[in-house]
């Protein structure tokens, strides 16, 4: 009887194969040889370890069911896979006519399987509910899959160069623990090894492809078996554009409102320019918030400092136009020297002159001035009280005491006049025929003259004030005319360059991030 069982498996293992839909539970001679222990079956010894020319080949394949976004600031991302290993135990070989199911982990714990491992998993775990999520498929043959859910999450490591207009490219390392490639090689299923739900969708990225790679690496301890998923996948940049891009865009040019403001508009201006500048600081500090601390520039630092140097550039210039509002008289010297000679010729003549070429009005100016202080010591002696020298019928004498009288007045004179009167009126001394100091370079005394000079001085005070100070209020009429049309130059330049900057500028960014740059 023994004999007859003995044959009958001998011809049913050299019968072809039998490919079956349906599996069948562990036999009770395969638990019994599971159970017979190392002497039977050592589950501690690679399938071919006896055999010195071969190598145990576990062959992979991967079905991603999951998959998150990628965290920028922890710099990984979490994977749900279904994760498929085959090789060939041929001590595992049976005679059922269908492939044999393992979902018992007792028995699992007695077979032979790969030690692989992620390399660069942060955190990996089995799936246990409702029922551990695992299955081994034992064909006749000794052909055994081992198909298994895991949840990981992965370390990548973030190129943030061009965030958010990045893409990635993380790897899925798996190795072997304890067998070199002289014992087991790990290589990828040649039929699409790596698929994925067609459903996955991320909040942010987008899967563009998915590669298998090999990595076999040379270690102190020998040559190990290695192979990658490599996982590329792109940034979606809508959402950033509507959060980042368009809100600092709008600022910007909410910034450039200040050129419209009238250049007097102070608090309008510079108010303008601080809130803008506020709030596109805040919005530069809440992209960052998201970012982990990197040695380079991102993408979004290189445009928020340049929105910000372009709000603050619209604070440098409106400081520059307030500075050439203010300084409106330095940059126009010849335009107010016109004002002044005017001023002059029109308070001496009383009748108003034809304007003088561009040319000759620096020189015409001059001269009125230096006419102004030839002038001004002769409106002090005519206008110094008149003194009666007393009879004495010594002539030096008289002339002495007089002198010295003259020159005591003349000081108290020169001490109280007003240079503006004495500016303005300095054209009414030269022709006053009533002058009581004329003739032969010698002064002749009229007795009661200093009364009179003092009635003119009251009755003409005010009428000399207003000649002096209409011609004051040209001149810095003049000159605020002048401040602002040089201010509204710089300001209507500034409305055409700014834009223009920030077009070209918007320019370079995109087309080098998009295009340009690897």
């Amino acid at each position: 009887m023994l004999l007859v069982s003995s044959i009958f498996l001998l011809l049913y293992r050299n019968s072809p194969k039998v490919e079956a839909s349906r599996s069948e539970p562990v036999p009770i001679y395969l638990d019994n040889l599971l159970n017979a222990g190392r002497q039977v079956y050592d589950n501690q010894s690679p399938p071919v370890q006896h055999d010195k020319e071969e190598v145990t080949v576990v062959e992979l394949a991967m079905y991603i069911e999951g998959m998150s976004s990628f965290r920028t600031q922890t710099m990984d991302f979490q994977l749900d896979v279904y994760f498929q290993q085959f090789w060939r135990d041929p001590r595992l070989a049976h005679n059922e006519t269908r492939r044999v199911l393992v979902k018992d982990k007792a028995v699992l714990h007695k077979m032979w399987k790969p030690d692989v491992y992620f390399a660069n998993a942060r955190i990996a775990e089995f799936h246990e509910v409702t029922q551990p999520n695992f299955l081994v498929w034992i064909q006749p043959d000794g052909s055994i899959l081992y198909d298994t859910r895991i949840s990981m999450v992965v370390v990548c490591t973030l190129n943030l160069e061009k965030w958010p207009l990045d893409s990635q490219r993380c790897h899925l390392r798996i190795l072997s623990y304890a067998y070199t490639t002289e014992q087991l090689v790990i290589k990828w299923k040649e039929d699409e090894p790596i698929t994925r739900n067609p459903n996955i969708a991320m909040s942010d990225m987008h899967i563009v492809d998915l590669y298998p790679g090999l990595c076999d690496g040379n270690y102190s301890t020998g040559t190990w078996s290695c192979v990658t998923a490599e996982f590329f996948v792109k940034r979606e940049i809508t959402h950033h554009v509507m959060q980042s891009y368009v809100p600092t865009t709008l600022i910007v040019v909410i910034s450039w409102f200040s050129f419209w403001l009238d250049v007097e508009a102070v608090p309008a201006r510079v108010s303008l320019a601080i809130t803008t500048l506020l709030t596109l600081s805040t919005q530069a500090n809440a992209a960052r918030m998201a970012l982990p601390e990197v040695s380079y520039m991102k993408a979004i630092d290189v445009w928020m400092g340049a929105c910000m140097m372009f709000v603050f550039g619209v604070m440098i210039e409106f400081t520059i136009v307030n500075y050439a509002q203010r300084q409106g008289r330095k940059w126009h010297r010849t335009d107010a020297e016109i004002v002044m000679a005017s001023s002059l010729e029109s308070v001496k003549s009383g009748n108003a002159e034809k304007k003088p070429s561009r040319g000759d009005l620096g020189a015409h100016a001059r001269h009125l001035f230096l006419r102004l202080r030839t002038n001004e010591r002769q409106h002090l002696v005519e206008a110094a009280p008149v003194v009666q020298p007393p009879q004495n019928e010594d002539a030096e004498a008289q002339e002495e005491v007089w002198a010295e009288q003259k020159e005591t007045n003349l000081s108290e004179v020169w001490k109280e006049s007003d240079p503006a009167e004495r500016l303005a009126h300095w054209n009414e001394k030269e022709n006053d025929a009533s002058s009581p100091l004329m003739g032969n370079g010698r002064a002749h005394v009229r007795y009661g003259a200093a009364e009179k000079m003092k009635n003119r001085k009251c009755n003409d005070s005010s009428r000399k004030k207003e000649k002096w100070s209409s011609a004051i209020k040209q001149i810095q009429k003049h000159k605020k005319i002048a401040g602002r049309n040089r201010a509204k130059k710089i300001d209507q330049t500034s409305r055409w360059i700014f834009p223009l900057t920030f077009i070209i500028f918007n320019l370079t960014y995109w087309i080098y991030y998009l295009y340009w740059k690897e």
